[in-house]
């Protein structure tokens, strides 16, 4: 009886752990892939911002533009928060010997400037692929912006008003730490 019982409980234990292994079709047909978009690895960080953007069309050209305009948009926005949390940043540290026109005045030049440097955004990343069933091009786009290169732009903005109380030593440094701020967000 002891043996049919030490059979039974061997049995028992054999077919349980056979069904614990893996099974290679299970495996084989998941409906999950991984897909690493084209482009990804060009992130913002080091004083250099990059939008990146993918457009879709039966026209190479058309989906070129797509993803043109979307990482336009993109770059835009980046710049945009950075600009807007810099001079937050800057008007706080500067606030009891800085006169509420010169805040005014460095908040509109901000954004003239954004709007004329986004213009000589250059192009780091331009791939396109074609799939094959359906036609249809896709285009991936990555802009690239210099933060410093804003920065020339804003002094020269500035400078067309005669504006020299802009400690420009300090906003080149919270304006370069926002960028790295928020890249790694």
């Amino acid at each position: 009886m002891k043996h049919y019982a030490l059979w039974v409980i061997f049995l028992v234990l054999f077919f349980s752990l056979v069904g614990c292994g893996s099974s290679k079709k299970v495996q084989e047909t998941s409906p999950v892939s991984t897909f690493i978009m084209p482009g990804s690895e060009y992130v913002s960080g080091n004083g250099v911002l990059r939008g990146w953007g993918s457009g879709k069309s039966d026209s190479e050209a058309s989906a070129r533009k797509k993803a043109q305009m979307m990482a336009s948009a993109e770059l835009a926005a980046m710049l945009s928060k950075t600009v807007e949390a810099t001079v937050e940043e800057y008007t706080t540290v500067l606030s009891e010997g800085m006169s509420s026109a010169s805040k005014s005045l460095l908040q509109d030049k901000t954004k003239v400037t954004v709007k004329k440097t986004l213009v000589g955004a250059t192009i780091v990343f331009d791939r396109w692929t074609q799939d094959e069933q359906t036609g249809q091009y896709t285009n991936y786009i990555v802009l690239e912006l210099k933060g410093a290169e804003y920065l020339d732009a804003l002094y020269k903005e500035l400078g067309k008003n005669n504006e020299d109380s802009i400690d420009k030593e300090l906003l080149q440094r919270l304006f370069l730490k926002s960028i790295d701020e928020n890249a790694k967000k």
